[in-house]
């Protein structure tokens, strides 16, 4: 088999598609679907279209994707039909832009890099790796997203905002560089939450043997999610200052004004802030109601493509500036198209022109401050 009949193969069954319904799709017989996948034949160009249409992934994705990507799910993430086309869309998503940063950094003649830090988790030493971490990015003692987001990105770790389906918060891929994918529809303490669960596997888990991970909040099962759960906590709500948060309040924190308190004390979610005050007895499971209602998100993605609605320069609401620098860098040298930059950066092409002729007025200068923001969260497991 070549690199391209396994990557048509990764990509139908991600979708939970068999060769039968793909076949009846493009109007063709299913043996010749299994012989474009066992290497036998090959599509012809109007065949690859059609193919890459009803995938979702662009031609040249299924045409030069040879780049395995090992998604592994750490739970059972999708529990319907809609569910597994939504997330297996995502994957094939990521697995397209993770082809397209080394296409990116090939043709710019940039060698990736990645998270230079590695640890070994420990629980009784996690507060201690906790602040290595703070350390180490330069950390305020009050984390947010925003100041995660510019920490990460100075250290080789590019953010994607992406549409993604409503049970997959994030997720992340480690190899020759390191890549975190966060569901931009969620509240922004949420993302916080999420950004700092999937930079625990990118210290803690991706080694390389496996190199991408599947996260999702709601799991409670693998050994791994809730290693990444405790960290995340950790990082935003250090046990020692709960501690002492709880010695100064006490019984205030049992009251909402001073529950509300504690959690813009933090800056984290209500939800975050309660399993931390249940871990010292402070509250109980039982009481939540009291304290906030937790909102149920939808279970089916709405219609839609994860390109990113921009205004104006806002490109780097959804590109990591790293990767928007280079790009930028290849089009003004005339080595890119203003549609490969878009494919790129799983943007429109109108906002790609829009955001290039202002960068052509402005002499060259590519990249803005990232500014993404602050809000709401919800949702943190044990």
């Amino acid at each position: 088999m070549s690199a391209f009949s396994d990557n048509l193969t990764r990509v139908r069954e991600r979708l939970g598609m068999n060769q039968k319904t793909a076949a009846s799709r493009m109007g063709i017989s299913s043996s010749l679907v299994s012989k474009w996948e066992k290497g036998e034949r090959t599509p012809d160009e109007a065949q690859l279209w059609e193919l890459s249409r009803i995938y979702g992934v662009d031609p040249a994705f299924l045409r030069e994707g040879a780049r395995a990507v090992a998604f592994q799910p750490r739970s059972m993430v999708a529990t319907s039909s809609d569910e597994k086309q939504g997330l297996g869309a995502a994957l094939n998503d990521a697995a397209a832009q993770i082809h397209s940063l080394y296409a990116v950094w090939e043709m710019a003649g940039v060698m990736p890099q990645r998270l230079s830090l590695t640890l070994e988790y420990s629980e009784p030493r996690l507060g201690e790796l906790a602040s290595m971490v703070r350390r180490f990015l330069g950390l305020n003692d009050r984390v947010t997203y925003t100041e995660l987001c510019q920490a990460l990105a100075e250290n080789s770790v590019l953010v994607f905002e992406w549409k993604l389906p409503p049970k997959l918060s994030g997720l992340s891929h480690q190899r020759d560089f390191s890549v975190i994918f966060v569901n931009r529809n969620m509240p922004e303490r949420v993302k916080l939450f999420t950004l700092c669960h999937e930079l625990a596997h990118l210290l803690f888990h991706l080694r390389g043997d496996v190199d991408t991970a599947v996260s999702v909040m709601a799991t409670r099962n693998d050994p791994h999610e809730k290693e990444a759960n405790r960290f995340a906590a950790e990082l935003l709500m250090p046990e020692c200052k709960v501690d002492e948060l709880v010695r100064r309040q006490g019984t205030k924190l049992r009251t909402k004004a001073g529950f509300f308190a504690a959690v813009d004390h933090f800056g984290v979610s209500h939800e975050a802030m309660f399993y931390r005050l249940v871990q010292r007895n402070v509250v109980s499971y039982t009481e939540k109601a009291r304290f906030f209602t937790v909102v149920a998100r939808p279970q089916v993605e709405l219609e839609g493509a994860r390109v990113g609605e921009f205004e104006g320069r806002r490109l780097d609401a959804q590109v990591p500036p790293q990767l928007l620098e280079l790009v930028t860098g290849l089009w003004l040298a005339s080595k890119a198209s203003i549609g490969k930059v878009a494919a790129w950066c799983t943007a429109s092409r109108s906002v790609v022109e829009k955001y290039l002729a202002s960068v052509a007025e402005d002499g060259g200068d590519a990249v803005e401050d990232v500014d993404l923001g602050f809000a709401e969260v919800e949702g943190l497991p044990a």
